[in-house]
């Protein structure tokens, strides 16, 4: 919802700004003038003499520095600076040059060639930020040259767009510097351009857009900017124009009583002021249901007017070159008209309801209540809108020994009837204490109510011990924890023992040639153990084989410890077998 203007101070009260006006001599002729055209607007009281001493101490070299002694000397009744020297040459190229000239001298320059589409300046301009400076400074001096050709210019800029945040508000941003937005939109608040097309009139005076501006340059005051900010801010702040911009403000629900729904529209301007514009259309439109609701049309708009639903509505408020389009939240309130309850001490009593309480009253006696007690609750409302009801018993100590019961609607009789027993196990914890009985409405169309009206003192046999609350606590985070990586062996290591393996591979094969091994010389009462002898060799070939392409270091030195066991057993006796062999030849 737009910000809460009832917050606001006086506009113009700008306290920052006070305070900072000619505490010292400024640095500068520029900020000596500003400051100067703030004390007016603001109506402080200068000294005028101490300024005038100031002002003649300064060196004029520039136009610049010309406009701002002429601007400041028109703020001081009897101190007039020496103008009468010689300036550089305006230069055509600068507009900085032509900007200073023109206000210094009166002169009115062909604007129409500095106003491009998009309300930037100079093409040549490679600058964002100068470019909207240079902008700013445009529309300034078209307030003060009020040609033909110049209002042509603007709207030829401006209506070549055809989304409003393209044309004028494309420069009127957040994102540039205060003083500048300040400025641009001072310009166009005070340009009298006629025949302007209709489309561009709606630009210009789209009040949702000024008036999120207004209230972003507002709260500038309440900080100290740039000098240029402060001047530029005052001034804004001067326009009647300002004044006229109007800002709905709307209650954070609506209440319904009989049915019906009334809403409450106050208008303001930017002082806070109440104020009453005229021509008001009020429309609410509820596509779900397909209702339509007749435009109220009033020239003295009181500010009221009701509907007979709830829930989240669609509304628009049309007056003069102002739509709003918002979505309300429409609630009805439920009446408590008088709550009877009563305690019996079986399931089977019948309660006689002798006791009973209206719309917020605290029943002044303490009731008892143990285990074989029942509390009997009758709700009666005035307007009979079907809604949740609760009865809360709570704990004065343990709020997690509190509990809570829903009351049924009864279509019959319209009443809301609600049982607590206290002896059940699944909804009372048995402990002695003092409990606050609580009334709790709540739904989606109707405004929450929160009523206490009632206090139950318990006394049960055999009570619980409860050490301490059971508020539901958050498990633990869960830490994974993930494997490290293994380290890798060092290469030298693995190279050392590449290079030992392939000796003793070597080595080995050399004392397999040495045997002279063929199938005509194997033993022929005892080749079963040759055989496996030399199935463990080209087992162990294989091994040797899968440590280049798959195992790595560690892996192929256990299956070889491994295998080593059997290697040496079974050649032990394959060497034995082949030597008797031997000898037999």
């Amino acid at each position: 919802m737009i910000i809460a203007i009832l917050l606001f101070t006086t506009v113009f009260a700008f306290p920052k700004y006070k305070q900072n006006l000619f505490v010292t001599k400024p640095d500068s002729l520029k900020k000596l003038a500003y400051q100067l055209s703030i004390a007016s607007d603001l109506s402080v009281d200068v000294d005028q003499d101490q300024v005038c001493t100031w002002l003649k101490e300064y060196t004029l070299t520039t136009t610049q520095d010309a406009y701002y002694a002429k601007l400041a000397s028109s703020f001081l009744e009897e101190c007039q600076a020496d103008l009468n020297i010689e300036y550089p040459k305006m230069d055509q190229d600068d507009f900085e040059s032509i900007y200073y000239n023109s206000l210094l001298n009166g002169l009115c320059p062909k604007l129409e060639q500095f106003i491009t589409v998009g309300g930037a300046a100079k093409p040549s301009l490679k600058k964002q930020d100068d470019s909207y400076k240079t902008a700013a400074q445009v529309y300034h001096l078209a307030t003060i040259c009020n040609g033909k050709n110049v209002h042509e210019g603007i709207q030829e800029a401006l209506f070549n767009f055809q989304e409003i945040y393209d044309g004028v508000s494309a420069i009127l941003d957040r994102d540039n510097t205060a003083a500048v937005t300040a400025q641009i939109l001072f310009s166009f608040f005070t340009l009298n351009i006629t025949n302007i097309h209709p489309k561009l009139q709606d630009i210009l005076r789209n009040q949702i857009y000024q008036q999120t501006i207004i209230n972003f340059l507002y709260q500038r005051t309440l900080v100290l900017g740039s000098i240029d900010e402060q001047y530029w801010i005052t001034k804004l702040f001067q326009l009647n124009q300002v004044n006229t911009i109007i800002y709905p403000i709307f209650q954070d629900y609506y209440q319904a009583n009989k049915m019906k729904m009334q809403i409450n529209v106050k208008f303001v301007n930017f002082k806070g002021e109440k104020v009453q514009p005229t021509e008001v259309y009020a429309i609410i439109n509820n596509q779900q249901d397909h209702l339509i609701y007749t435009p109220i049309k009033s020239k003295d708009f009181s500010g009221y007017f009701e509907i007979q639903q709830t829930g989240l509505l669609p509304f628009e408020l049309h007056f003069p070159n102002y739509v709003l389009k918002y979505t309300i939240k429409v609630f009805r309130e439920v009446e408590i008209e008088e709550v009877m309850f009563d305690i019996v001490d079986s399931k089977t009593s019948k309660p006689n309801f002798h006791h009973s309480v209206e719309s917020g009253e605290l029943y002044p006696v303490i009731l008892k209540a143990n285990e074989k007690s029942f509390l009997h609750i009758i709700i009666k409302t005035k307007n009979q809108i079907k809604s949740q009801v609760a009865i809360r018993l709570n704990h004065p100590q343990y709020p997690s020994a509190s509990t809570q019961v829903f009351a049924e609607y009864d279509t019959k009789r319209k009443i809301y009837y609600g049982i607590i027993d206290f002896g059940d196990p699944d909804h009372i914890t048995p402990l002695n204490a003092i409990y606050q009985v609580e009334l709790l409405l709540a739904d989606s169309n109707v405004i929450p109510k929160r009523w206490s009206f009632l206090k139950i003192d318990t006394k049960f046999q055999a009570q619980t011990t409860f050490q301490n609350d059971s508020y539901y606590k958050l498990p633990q985070e869960i830490v994974h924890q993930f494997n490290q990586e293994q380290p890798e062996v060092p290469f030298l290591f693995v190279s050392f023992f590449v290079v030992v393996i392939v000796i003793a591979f070597l080595f080995f094969l050399k004392l397999l040639s040495n045997l002279n091994l063929s199938f005509e010389r194997l033993p022929k009462d005892n080749s079963t153990i040759v055989y496996l002898f030399l199935a463990l060799i080209l087992v162990l070939f294989f091994v040797l084989i899968l440590f280049w392409i798959k195992l790595n270091l560690i892996e192929t030195i256990t299956v070889l410890g491994i295998l080593s066991v059997p290697l040496v057993v079974v050649g032990n006796y394959a060497l034995l077998a082949l030597r008797k062999t031997e000898k037999l030849d």
